[in-house]
């Protein structure tokens, strides 16, 4: 199973031939920034579950306080 990002090509993730791990490549701007991750059933799904649980929450209408930044600020642009 392949799946890459059609738009920009930047990520791959690829089931080994052994169905052993999951593996996802994610390329950078220069060859030594390209970096693969290897994760085990468990923690594939864990990140997927995490990576829905955030997408959720971008559509949320809540607000916070001007100042309330929370534990983390990113840029996301």
């Amino acid at each position: 199973m392949d799946i890459t990002d059609e738009t920009t090509g930047e990520i791959l993730v690829v089931r080994d031939p052994l169905h052993a791990c999951v593996a996802v490549h994610i390329r950078g701007v220069m060859p030594d920034d390209h970096r693969i991750v290897q994760l085990s059933r468990h923690e594939a799904r864990r990140l997927a579950a995490l990576l829905l649980y955030q997408a959720e929450r971008l559509g949320s209408t809540r607000v916070r306080p001007a100042g309330d930044h929370g534990d983390h600020e990113f840029n996301c642009a």
